[in-house]
């Protein structure tokens, strides 16, 4: 029998996102958190071990990363090329994270040398010697580097925004300078690290199979010995000087293109926007068919790429897109963005492009929880912003019912032309 044709479309259904549900908490007896995330490779583990000691907390600048990169540059019972031989041999990779609200160090081990790696892990992160040696070559290779991205107009372009967001003397906001690699001494990084590296301060996540079998041996490096109590940390209200928006002009001499930046102030995670903010930061620049993609690289063809973020630190919220142009079109480019937004913010998206920038987002998030690693690395912007466990569900459940009344509105709410900056990095 020959099928019937109906002539109606099929019906498209947008994927789900699995499962998003936030891992179990176990708490050693000095009541440290320790997030357990299974599955994953038979005989592998990642462990990270997360400190409330970012940039947020420095009175020095340059404190946290330069504490954080000197962990394992020699420690009160081996130097620098001892207990970097004593980790090779083990085989497991060790990793220095630090940014502007936590820092700390991820190990990936062979669960057979669990042991080994807990115990060298429990001596980096708490019995640090800052040799002046190290220091010295350290400041020195990071000063180069300094001093590289000095002449690049990306990174130019990213100090301007956040110095207009946050201030010249926020922790956000500051802007480094060669002064401040000069200044800073091995006990600027002894008092960081004694005020901040401690068991009260931290938690941890194990992500692999079988996770609850490093339990007794963090009891007894990160619990045991009298260690001290954890309690959750305090977040102190920071002061924001915001600058007025406008357009800011940043000069970088021989630069063969331009970075341009457009930027606004945001949300935190907690105000109910948060999560529709960031579908309609995903429709505008956040995927590659998205609206500035087709409109900024395929029509127009100034760039190689765009991309739209919306974010939160501690205190407040940013939007940001960003891109790389040839100095002759920045003008235009901007002024593209500005016509794109002001379109979203007069005409109701259409139904079949909200469809795809759900299934888009929809497959974002599926693949932030596609394995126990990457699972990790997700729950640690809940934990750190103190998100709320259910924050994926939500996020899910917004992409699912957001309309296309409620993209424009936010559009009309937080992109207005008179609140943004408008920012360019490049020559004269």
């Amino acid at each position: 029998m020959k099928e019937t044709i109906t002539g109606r479309p099929p019906k498209i259904n947008i994927p789900s996102a699995g499962d998003t549900s936030f891992p179990p908490c176990i708490r050693l007896s000095n009541g440290l958190p320790v997030y357990l995330i299974g599955n994953g490779p038979e005989g592998l583990l990642r462990i990270e071990f997360v400190f409330n000691a970012g940039q947020r907390m420095e009175k020095i600048h340059l404190a946290s990363a330069a504490t954080n990169a000197m962990l394992t540059e020699g420690t009160e019972l081996h130097d620098a090329a001892s207990i970097n031989n004593l980790i090779d041999a083990t085989g497991a990779l060790f990793s220095h994270t630090a940014d502007k609200d936590s820092a700390g160090l991820v190990t990936v081990t062979l669960t057979r040398k669990l042991d080994e790696v807990i115990s060298l892990a429990e001596e980096v992160l708490f019995h640090p010697s800052f040799p002046e040696r190290e220091f010295r070559m350290m400041k020195e290779k990071r000063m180069q580097a300094f001093l590289t991205g000095r002449q690049r107009t990306a990174v130019r372009a990213r100090e301007e925004f956040y110095r207009a967001l946050c201030g010249d003397t926020n922790p956000y906001g500051r802007v480094t300078c060669a002064e401040d690699y000069d200044s800073l001494t091995t006990s600027h990084l002894r008092d960081f690290h004694a005020a901040l590296y401690i068991p009260g301060n931290m938690y941890i996540t194990v992500a692999g199979r079988n996770p609850e079998q490093a339990l007794p041996l963090l009891e007894n490096r990160f619990a045991g010995e009298g260690k001290s109590q954890w309690s959750k940390p305090v977040i102190s209200p920071m002061e924001f000087a915001t600058a007025s928006p406008g357009l800011i002009f940043c000069e970088v001499k021989d630069s063969v293109q331009s970075t341009v930046r457009m930027g606004w102030k945001g949300i935190t995670r907690d105000h109910p926007d948060y999560l529709g903010l960031q579908v309609a930061t995903m429709l505008l620049g956040g995927y590659f068919g998205s609206r500035l993609m087709r409109k900024i690289r395929e029509e127009k063809g100034y760039t190689y790429g765009i991309h739209a973020v919306a974010g939160a630190f501690h205190g407040i919220g940013y939007i940001v897109i960003m891109t790389d142009v040839a100095t002759g079109w920045r003008e235009e480019t901007l002024g593209e963005i500005r016509k794109e937004i002001a379109r979203l913010q007069e005409e109701d998206v259409s139904n079949d492009e909200l469809l795809v920038v759900r299934n888009h987002t929809m497959g974002e998030i599926a693949r932030m929880f596609d394995g126990p690693f990457s699972v990790a690395e997700a729950i640690k912007g809940i934990v750190d912003y103190d998100a709320g466990h259910d924050y994926y569900e939500k996020f899910v459940e917004t992409v699912n019912n957001i309309t296309p009344g409620k993209i424009k509105e936010l559009f009309n709410t937080y992109f207005r032309s008179d609140q943004a900056y408008e920012i360019i990095a490049g020559i004269t």
